[in-house]
């Protein structure tokens, strides 16, 4: 992970400061329609309080590395079980620019649409999932904000606003923005595949 953040970011980050952690973007069908499944956090967490996210977290030291960890907060955050995600990519790691956090995106597919009849949310960090169809963001809008950083230079970053008022942005639009412009490959290798 360090050699990729290196080619990444160059020496503006030390990654030895950063907290490794992982996500899993899952990827569904919901009505035929090209989904994803997001976890909002409940509001009183220290960090990423209320805000929307993939269901992931920070690598433990028993973790074998980023696919382990996504696949273990998946099934922690959801109450679903790992098994039934076919992992096919990994996305360029993101930073959270206030929080200190590296996130490599661990992309799959879950296989049973039926799962979702049995999430059950760890209410101890998750107030509940939204389901983001990707052919119709849920009538999002889409927005660049300016995002000023202390070391003297600003960021544009990506926020999706939807009808529901939930706002996403962060290394979750920037992964969403990421998954967006491929969603069309993944889906139809997904098909091939007869994942879903």
């Amino acid at each position: 992970m360090e050699k990729e953040m290196a080619r990444h970011y160059g020496d503006r980050v030390r990654i030895s400061s950063l907290v490794k952690s992982a996500v899993l973007v899952p990827m569904l069908t919901v009505a035929g329609r090209p989904s994803l499944l997001l976890v909002e956090k409940r509001d009183d967490l220290p960090k990423h309080g209320g805000q929307i996210a993939f269901p992931g977290g920070k690598m433990e030291p028993y973790d074998k590395g980023p696919v382990e960890t996504a696949l273990r907060e998946f099934e922690e955050e959801t109450g679903l079980p790992s098994s039934e995600i076919s992992v096919v990519d990994m996305l360029d790691p993101e930073l959270t620019h206030t929080t200190g956090f590296v996130i490599v995106p661990v992309v799959g597919f879950l296989k049973n649409i039926d799962n979702l009849k049995k999430v059950k949310v760890d209410s101890n960090e998750i107030k509940r999932t939204i389901i983001f169809f990707l052919d119709d963001p849920n009538g999002s809008k889409f927005e660049l904000e300016t995002f000023a950083l202390s070391e003297g230079f600003s960021l544009l970053y990506p926020i999706y606003r939807l009808k529901s008022g939930v706002r996403i942005w962060g290394a979750t639009a920037r992964i969403l923005l990421k998954i967006m412009a491929n969603s069309d490959v993944y889906f139809r290798g997904a098909l091939e595949r007869r994942w879903l």
